[in-house]
């Protein structure tokens, strides 16, 4: 791998990157989010298929959270035995889901840089004093290069370094939270971000299971007085859980939400020559 990342205080990491100021330069990064990966209706083959595609791009993964669903323990008031798989049919359920979860990221560790956590986890957390993510990550410890614990939300500095020169991005992550919103889909979130967050290029969030990129154009001083133009990107990354297509009833249902797109983005970091900067686009990855 061409890239490493570090702790660097309680919500930040740095996430370094080895770059080229050579036209054709690119590296490529999968960001992810609400997984469920243990209910019935969670796409692991359209998550392995993008896996398999971070590996071949030597992509870095980072995750937004619920990377599991958790919800049916005996003391979980939403538990349903129609959600649960039967690998997971056991007194040791959330030892299961670890062990499962573990199983299922081991070929693709090394290209895992950050997991976070989502209301999933931290409801089991809350509830029994239990951290799942920290028990996959143990679990995979060994398996592949070192994955950070980014918590409900964070700072990743990326620093692209070719030779003596640096050139840094700020991607800010939070899980997400409230609603989303059946018109909005949670892009009004995205013009309150672009107020409290003026240090984030990229921010990334999930949770609503929707998916969007939404372009926040700005006005920029720098220390030398020159005024600049740039762009906030905001991204929200949708689920890989299908919660509408075969299912009679259910949560879902009963609020009466509409179908939600499943999938993740990439985002592709590349040399510019004709700004000679480190540039970046988002492409929503295949189905």
């Amino acid at each position: 791998m061409n890239w490493r990342i570090e702790r660097k205080g309680p919500v930040t990491t740095t996430l370094r990157v080895e770059a080229a100021r050579a036209k054709g330069w690119e590296q490529w990064a999968l960001l992810t989010g609400d997984r469920h990966l243990d209910n019935p209706h969670s796409d692991r083959k359209l998550q392995e298929h993008h896996l398999k595609q971070a590996v071949d791009r030597g992509a870095f993964v980072i995750d937004v959270g619920d990377t599991f669903d958790a919800m049916q323990g005996k003391s979980d008031k939403r538990s349903s035995k129609s959600d649960l798989m039967a690998r997971h049919k056991a007194g040791n359920y959330l030892n299961l889901l670890v062990k499962d979860g573990a199983e299922f990221f081991a070929p693709y560790a090394n290209n895992l840089a950050l997991m976070g956590k989502g209301n999933h986890e931290t409801g089991v957390e809350k509830a029994i004093e239990y951290d799942l993510l920290d028990g996959l990550l143990f679990a995979l410890s060994g398996k592949g290069t070192p994955i950070m614990n980014g918590g409900y939300r964070g700072w990743i500095r990326i620093l692209f370094e070719a030779g003596t020169v640096r050139q840094g991005i700020n991607l800010y992550y939070h899980h997400g939270y409230g609603g989303g919103g059946p018109v909005t889909k949670d892009t009004i979130q995205a013009t309150r971000k672009a107020v409290y967050l003026p240090d984030a290029t990229i921010a990334v969030s999930g949770h609503t299971h929707d998916q969007w990129w939404f372009p926040v154009e700005r006005v920029r001083l720098l220390e030398s007085g020159r005024e600049i133009a740039d762009t906030q990107h905001h991204i929200k990354v949708p689920s890989y859980k299908d919660e509408f297509t075969e299912i009679s009833g259910g949560f879902h249902h009963e609020k009466g939400r509409p179908p939600k797109p499943k999938g993740a983005f990439w985002a592709r970091f590349y040399y510019s020559p004709r700004t000679e900067r480190i540039e970046v686009e988002f492409i929503a990855a295949e189905k």
